[in-house]
Parts: C-alpha cells; structure tokens; sequence
C-alpha cells in the first residue's frame, strides 16, 4: 500500500458515485481511483473513461477481491450496504459506505461485530459535511464560547421527489426522508452537543402509496439543550441550520450540498452586531477523502467511525418508534 495514496475501488456506478465521489478522490490529494465494477457495463465504461479509471470489474465480488485496491468506496441503496460491506471487510479493504449505514440499529451492530473481527480495517460511514470548512469553523466558534452555551439546533433539509421508482420513495430500500437526510440533522445534533440525546419525539407522515415516510419532525432532548429537526421528500427544496446560544446565534444557509466551486459562509449574531465569515469554495469529498486516507495512513482520529453510526441509527430507530407510538422514547 503506497504510503500517500489510497487505492481506491467504487461499488457501482451510482449518481453521487459518478457525480461527486469519483471525481473528488481523483482531485484529492492521497487518494486515486484505480477500480470500478457496476452491472451496468456501458455505464461504467463511461465512467472510467471519464475519470481515467484504469480496472472494470465484472462483478462486486471481483472488485472487493483485487490486490491492487485498499478501500471500499459503496454508493448503493441503503439496504445493500451492510452486505457488501461485510464482504468488503472480510475482503481485507478498509469501507467509506453511504449513509445510511444500515436499515437498522441491529443491522449496525452486526457489521460491529464484523468490523470488530478486523480491527486493522477502518469502517465509516460518508457524513461529508463534517469536512468542509464551514462546519470545522461553526464547531470551533462554538467550541470558543463566541455564542455561550449552545442551547437550540434547528436543522431543515427538504425536497421535492414523487418518483415512485427512484429509489428514495421505494421502502424495500430503505428509502424515505429520514433515512436520506433526517439523518443529518442528527448527526449534526449529536456532534455539535458533542453527546447524546436523552429522549426523542417524533411525528412521521406516510405517503399511502410508497409508505415512506415524506414528512418527519423530530424534537431531541440533550442534557445541555434541545433539537429540532425537519426532513422532507415532497416539499420545496430547502436547507439552512441554526445555532443559538447564551450569547449568540449561527446560521449556515447552505449546510449539506455545497458546491466545490462556490464560496461558503458563517453568519455570527452577537449583541454587538452580525459579521459573515465567507470560506474559499471547497471540495467536501476531496476533504472526506483525504481525512480517510489520514486515518488509514496515520492513525488520525475519523469523525464518523462505525461506532458513531450506531448511535445515530439508534436514534434513527427511536424517531420511527415514536413516530408509530406517538410518545416520547427514552433512552
């Protein structure tokens, strides 16, 4: 394994795969593309040719198998990604998987018990957003006291899709808007209190064809404070955080899908007045990528290891339930 670059191989030729992923590792600076296997054969030779992928696989098993990989990168629907990344671990590859990691907190705490059995492999799960700029900015304001005692999380994250075959609408799948970026706003929650929630309330609406959830809301309880969250897959596309503190409020406008080519910004309101702080535009996936390279090479602590997907799909878990019993779930 050459000591700078990750050799990476990509599980399908998914759109955030095509899109996003393959080429930010191929810009990044210690990892490279060199494999990628898809069922869809005219598909991925597209793709390697575009990206100067040099290795086409047959097969997800054959890629998992080839010497000349280190990582796993797997892009596919949810409810795949427990099994090939078990096959992957086995495999002697270190897995980046999408999330949701699994359907389940159970699903989880198998791939746990995998990953347990291969502790020289790195399991984690691709919160990308945790390596932007504007977010390492946001946790060290808050880190600094600049709006006191963080109190309030509030996080949005819709959009509009009807699709009854794209994968998100489809529940066998995994699909629905808490498993695709509810799961943010947890996230989000539990590493900006740097904690867990005590209990959680949820309300959930059901589309009555797909039976995904298309509306869910969600109120956390923290020790120090709450959070609110609201996803939505049949709403207006929106996106925005907010922090408020003892002393202070944040506010990040375009939290999860920034673009790698326009600048970003950090609101700050104090007593004294508001001041922006705008970040150079930014590759999150390159970033991702190389903090993934960082901890296989170096030891460098990974924000996301598996250990923390267990807790957030715990809560994921919770929100459902309650949602189902209309009461608080305490942990």
């Amino acid at each position: 394994m050459d000591q700078k670059h990750l050799r990476w191989g990509i599980l399908s030729c998914a759109r955030i795969a095509r899109e996003k992923v393959i080429p930010a590792i191929q810009n990044s600076q210690r990892g490279t593309v060199v494999a990628i296997a898809s069922r869809n054969t005219d598909l991925a030779h597209q793709v390697a040719k575009n990206y100067e992928i040099p290795v086409i696989s047959p097969t997800y098993d054959e890629l998992i198998d080839l010497s000349s990989i280190d990582a796993i990168y797997i892009p596919l629907p949810n409810h795949l990604h427990i099994e090939w990344a078990s096959r992957a671990i086995k495999a002697g590859k270190h897995v980046l998987c999408e999330k949701p990691l699994g359907l389940s907190r159970m699903d989880i705490k198998h791939l746990v018990k995998v990953s347990g059995e291969h502790p020289e492999q790195l399991v984690a799960e691709a919160f990308m957003y945790r390596y932007h700029p504007q977010w390492i900015y946001t946790k060290e304001l808050i880190q600094s006291g600049k709006i006191g005692e963080l109190r309030s999380i509030h996080v949005h994250f819709s959009y509009d899709n009807r699709d009854p075959n794209n994968i998100r609408n489809r529940l066998e799948y995994g699909g629905g808007a808490l498993m695709d970026i509810g799961c943010y706003g947890i996230s989000v929650a539990r590493w900006l209190y740097d904690a867990e929630p005590v209990r959680v309330c949820a309300q959930v609406e059901r589309d009555p064809e797909f039976k995904t959830d298309i509306s869910t809301s969600i109120l956390l309880d923290f020790d120090q404070g709450s959070a609110t969250i609201t996803c939505g897959t049949q709403m207006h596309r929106s996106q925005y955080v907010i922090l408020t503190g003892t002393e202070g409020r944040l506010a990040l406008h375009t939290p999860f899908n920034m673009s790698p080519n326009e600048p970003t910004s950090v609101e700050l309101q104090q007593n004294l007045g508001t001041y922006i702080q705008n970040l150079e535009p930014v590759n999150q996936f390159s970033e991702q990528s190389d903090a993934f390279a960082a901890a296989v090479f170096d030891e460098k602590p990974f924000s996301t290891p598996i250990t923390d997907s267990l807790y957030n799909m715990g809560v994921i878990d919770a929100c459902f339930q309650s949602g189902e019993s209309g009461t608080w779930i305490t942990f």
